[in-house]
């Protein structure tokens, strides 16, 4: 497994816990053979995408501005049962490894630790008009997406396998290996209904080799609004 941060401006470093912050987005990468509908396997490298957060109350609304970076596929990996970029585990027969582990989704939270495309996971993420639709074969330039039902708090953060935060989104390939670094994207959070929301603007780079790479790469906008 493969671990890069998309960078932690300074002033999401040292921000205050009281506030809603997202520090950083981390891409994790893993090669996998999963099997289909039907006994068919498929060998995928998948990179799952995570929003990381300073606070157990910090509530993601939203990613928007996604710009893919030059070293990700023309098109992504879609499940026969799974196809389509908002969440989808139909349950019984048509629940399989495809779908949980190697299909192309994109969320706004709702996952547990494993990051498995459950039945029902995700539920509730909506795609902005910039996405290009759910069958798009890649997500488009400004692409966007969000909790489409707030009160659900669905992107609310939570223990993940990069620690602190919500899983945001798999981008899976049959090409083989590849990274996100490079892509652009923003985000919206709170600490729940009726608190300021905190903007961030990310952009992946390597991974980071100190902890001082980390407090100056990345952070290119941050701004807060009621």
């Amino acid at each position: 497994m493969k671990t890069s941060a998309l960078g932690l401006g300074l002033a999401a470093v040292v921000a205050s816990a009281a506030t809603a912050d997202i520090t950083g987005v981390v891409q994790v990468g893993s090669s996998q053979t999963v099997a289909d509908f039907g006994g068919a396997t498929v060998t995928v490298y998948t990179v799952d995408l995570y929003a990381v957060a300073d606070n157990s109350s910090d509530t993601l609304l939203n990613v928007y501005n996604m710009t893919l970076g030059s070293g990700a596929p023309s098109s992504f990996y879609q499940s026969t049962t799974g196809a389509g970029w908002t969440p989808t585990n139909l349950g019984g027969p048509f629940d399989n490894e495809a779908t949980r582990k190697g299909d192309s989704f994109v969320t706004i939270g709702g996952f547990g630790t494993n990051a498995e495309q459950e039945n029902g996971a995700g539920e509730g993420t909506g795609l902005d008009p910039n996405f290009g639709g759910n069958s798009a074969a890649a997500p488009g330039a400004l692409a966007g997406w969000f909790n489409s039902n707030p009160p659900s708090l669905n992107g609310q953060v939570g223990t993940t396998a990069v620690g602190l935060g919500v899983l945001i989104g798999r981008f899976s390939s049959t090409e083989g290996e590849f990274s996100l670094e490079g892509t652009t994207l923003s985000t919206t959070a709170n600490q729940g209904l009726g608190t300021d929301a905190v903007q961030g603007t990310w952009t992946i780079v390597p991974a980071p080799g100190a902890l001082a790479l980390l407090a100056v790469a990345g952070l290119t906008g941050r701004r807060r609004r009621g």
